[in-house]
């Protein structure tokens, strides 16, 4: 059976971190410890984000909707991930999807207090914070100005995806109208239906009305 420490080292922002600062954290900070049944939404798109939130163990289901109402995104998240760190700051700060357990989950919550109070005054935590804001940036970045060759559409597509979800890792469900999505990709219906059904030929996703399930981007 796992130690504290084993879990908590595994997360995150903890990476790195010797036993004996884990056990000073453990001291000062005050961790909360949930467990969810299957199919519960804890955090809707737009609350507050004023807490870390760590994913124990199980499943959760990330669900993005466009103002439009127009499509939404769903994409799996595992255990040992973090949940919108970049929403904790900024001039809003506040979750961009909604969350629903897939599974029954624990989760481990922090206070912002507690992170701009204690956590930041250790530098290896101060880095895994700095590393995980740099590197959705430079995800963000290179979906934008990624080389596409001209009018392929299967690179659209991806893009299309990328941009909405910045980590592309664990399957990914997009529920679109077919004409929706063309409009989404400059281009016809009928070509978007040929490309995504030869995608479903080479068994990469699965097609159903309004809906595309992608188990592994990056196979596409």
């Amino acid at each position: 059976m796992q130690t504290m420490y084993q879990k908590i080292v595994q997360l995150p922002l903890f990476q790195g971190l010797s036993k004996e600062t884990v056990t000073k954290i453990i001291e000062k900070v005050k961790l909360q410890f949930k467990s969810l049944p299957a199919q519960t939404t804890f955090i809707n798109s737009g609350e507050p984000c004023n807490q870390l939130i760590f994913v124990l163990n199980g499943a959760l289901v990330k669900k993005i909707e466009s103002p439009d109402k127009t499509f939404k995104i769903e994409q799996e998240i595992l255990s040992y991930s973090v949940i919108e760190p970049a929403s904790l700051f900024g001039l809003v700060p506040s979750y961009q999807a909604t969350y629903t357990t897939s599974t029954a989950c624990d989760l481990l919550i922090i206070d912002k207090y507690y992170i701009l109070e204690e956590l930041t005054k250790h530098h290896i935590f101060k880095l895994n914070f700095f590393n995980i804001l740099s590197s959705q940036t430079h995800n963000y970045t290179k979906a934008i100005w990624a080389p596409k060759p001209s009018n392929d559409l299967l690179d659209s597509f991806k893009t299309f995806i990328h941009l909405h979800l910045g980590n592309t890792s664990h399957s990914i469900t997009l529920y679109i109208k077919m004409e929706d999505l063309a409009f989404q990709l400059n281009d016809t219906r009928l070509n978007v239906s040929k490309m995504l059904n030869k995608l479903k030929a080479k068994n990469k996703l699965a097609l159903k009305r309004k809906i595309i399930h992608i188990p592994d981007f990056r196979l596409l």
